[in-house]
């Protein structure tokens, strides 16, 4: 693995520390993660809720939705919430669903089936729509490219307002009022989850009541589960949701969130973003990835205690399920990946077969960029079209990528570093060709090396509690805003030891200047046989944490690479 130390600008450095009273080192990691004037870094550690969220009309269409939103409810027309599956689309659902209810019971949602009727507003709810009656659908995650669709309710005159954060293709549709972040130029950030753009429009609606903002301070449990589990970058209106939702959901009253946070085994009041990604959202996502996704969706509305506990064992059930399944999946693609890059010497990995389930491709991908460091694209096959989920790596935008082979593909959607596609099986072959004719135009060897980004060098003689202070201002850590990497040089190796359930990690005491910290190395068992005896010296990439052990707090290393023993 290769180390790129992040240069320091001294000259910024002294300006932030001056004028913010804040350290160098905190004057540095804003440095790092892009921010480069004063009110961009007092805005970043500071996130206020009340002053820092944009105006919801900044969206050109934001006044047209609330409009068309009161008509609606004042004249008691039935409204049709559609949502996407994932954990986004359920909790921009469950957000507009349960903030809609209080002025009107003429309220309905639809959550479609990943395995029966795909990605996307479709035509059956449009003919559904018209033959109950409903006079106005609301997209939330979903229906930037519903061309057809769209259309096809305008004609039978149903009203649709599409609130989506996806990136759009060459048509847009004939909605009555669109509020995409990536459609409207005039919203200056770009990167809202689809949950976040469903806020906007609560705050929209909220400022045309006149009624108190702070009331939607409460559903930002909702906004946060969904931003974080989108993987969108944890910066600018994203970072204010993320850090004041964690509050809120380590309080929620929701009977639902909190069945789903006991069962998960996680500790309630404890959360953080990691417990979200690792442990909350898998659950909810679980539902749309094998079966049926109202089931987290009903979890997140319910009242009753008891079905709330039902609700939330049975999608431990199939969370399990799913485990079991990508298991077996990650094994045959991982196989299939080595021959790849073995014999073919593949930059990007298209894989297929018509045995893998369609709801963890995405996953299995995913893992599959983790452990070879190269882009990949897991096509579930069935009945002739194949199904396809990619994930990508720095340096490579997939969406571009697939843009050049549009011409083979039935349909895509995405972004820089993730997307799907379906195509018809007797392409994959072509296709794989062809992604990797670009592929090799585009990716270097250089850039198939796992890089460690490292925000700073440090002794370890000089790691304190005030570093810890200046590193938790930081938080929360996602894409965007990563956890800080320090680097630190010859260091002893006082002892080690292997723990885990297989033996896989490794336990460390490190000392440098007679200071000891313990240390912890993940995964990082592979590389224990160089460390055979105490008294080596090492150089270390780590993040700083506290460990909580028997009511002790201690600062821990959490090693990423080690280097140079000897």
């Amino acid at each position: 693995m290769e180390w790129h130390i992040l240069k320091e600008d001294k000259k910024l450095q002294s300006v932030f520390s001056k004028e913010l009273n804040i350290s160098p080192i905190l004057s540095q990691l804003l440095i790092n993660r892009g921010i480069r004037g004063l009110s961009s870094a007092r805005r970043f550690l500071k996130s206020d809720f009340k002053e820092d969220l944009r105006d919801p009309f900044a969206f050109k269409d934001m006044e047209k939705a609330v409009d068309r939103i009161l008509k609606a409810i004042n004249n008691e027309e039935r409204i049709l919430i559609f949502g996407d599956y994932d954990v986004d689309g359920i909790t921009s659902t469950a957000l507009l669903f349960s903030i809609l209810r209080e002025f009107t019971s003429n309220l309905y949602y639809y959550i479609p089936n990943r395995f029966k009727e795909g990605y996307g507003l479709n035509e059956k709810v449009i003919d559904l729509a018209y033959q109950n009656d409903f006079a106005l659908i609301i997209t939330v995650d979903c229906g930037i490219s519903s061309i057809y669709e769209v259309e096809k309710a305008g004609n039978y005159g149903i009203d649709v307002i599409i609130i989506d954060h996806h990136k759009l293709q060459e048509e847009v549709p004939s909605a009555i009022s669109i509020i995409n972040p990536k459609y409207d130029e005039g919203y200056p950030f770009k990167e809202l989850a689809g949950v976040g753009v469903c806020f906007k429009v609560a705050q929209g609606l909220y400022e045309k009541l006149k009624k108190e903002q702070e009331y939607l301070y409460n559903f930002l449990d909702y906004v946060v589960l969904g931003t974080i589990a989108d993987s969108v970058p944890f910066l600018d209106e994203n970072r204010i949701l993320i850090r004041h939702g964690l509050k809120v959901l380590n309080q929620t009253k929701r009977v639902g969130l909190k069945a789903l946070i006991l069962g998960s085994g996680v500790d309630y009041g404890d959360l953080n973003t990691r417990t979200i990604n690792f442990a909350l959202a898998p659950r909810l996502n679980a539902a749309g990835r094998l079966g049926d996704p109202k089931l987290a969706l009903e979890l997140l509305l319910v009242d009753s205690s008891s079905k709330a506990e039902y609700l939330a064992k049975k999608l431990n059930e199939i969370n399990k399920l799913r485990r079991d399944i990508g298991d077996n999946i990650l094994k045959e693609a991982r196989e299939l990946a080595f021959k790849q890059i073995e014999e073919e010497d593949n930059k990007i990995l298209i894989l297929s077969s018509e045995d893998w389930n369609q709801g963890v491709i995405g996953i299995i991908a995913s893992r599959l960029v983790d452990e070879f460091n190269r882009p990949a694209i897991v096509i579930s096959e069935e009945d002739g079209i194949g199904k396809g989920s990619g994930r990508s790596i720095k340096g490579f935008h997939l969406y571009r990528a697939l843009e050049t082979c549009k011409d083979i593909l039935i349909n895509f959607g995405g972004h820089k570093y993730a997307a799907g596609i379906t195509i018809d099986c007797n392409q994959i072959s072509i296709f794989k060709s062809r992604m990797n004719e670009i592929a090799q135009n585009y990716i270097k060897d250089s850039d198939l090396i796992p890089e460690l980004e490292v925000d700073a060098q440090v002794s370890l003689s000089d790691i304190n509690l005030d570093l810890i202070k200046d590193i938790n201002n930081l938080e929360p850590f996602g894409l965007g805003n990563p956890q800080p990497i320090f680097c630190s040089y010859n260091n002893i190796i006082v002892d080690w030891r292997l723990v885990g359930e297989n033996k896989e990690h490794l336990k460390l005491k490190i000392m440098n200047k007679n200071k000891v910290f313990d240390g912890i190395g993940f995964g990082l068992c592979k590389g224990s046989n160089q460390i055979y005896s105490k008294g080596k010296v090492a150089d270390l990439a780590f993040n700083l944490e506290m460990n909580k052990w028997n009511g002790i707090e201690n600062i821990q290393l959490n090693i990423k690479d080690i280097k140079n023993i000897f």
